[in-house]
């Protein structure tokens, strides 16, 4: 009976978005990303909808801010998120 199969007989499925997500806070400047999923409360998914910030918006990183922040151009908008809301921010690459 053989308990484990060799590497290169087992499948690979292919990555769905969420796999192939990260939270914002780890995207360089210039990258263009879209919002895959929200994961704050009620009230962050609320505040973040009325900056337009929503799962399947696409925008760009224009500059880190230090340790702590970042601005990103979302259509016409620019927008300052903090830390907080760039950790719960889940986004893959364009």
């Amino acid at each position: 009976m053989r308990l484990f199969q060799a590497v290169s007989e087992v499948e690979v499925a292919p990555s769905s978005a969420h796999e192939a997500s990260f939270p914002l806070a780890l995207a360089a400047a210039g990258e263009r990303v879209r919002i895959v999923e929200l994961a704050g409360g009620r009230g962050m998914a609320k505040r973040l909808d009325a900056m337009g910030l929503r799962p399947g918006s696409e925008f760009q990183i224009l500059q880190r801010e230090g340790p702590g922040g970042m601005l990103v151009q979302l259509a016409a908008s620019r927008l300052a998120l903090g830390m907080g809301m760039l950790h719960r921010i889940r986004v893959c690459r364009l």
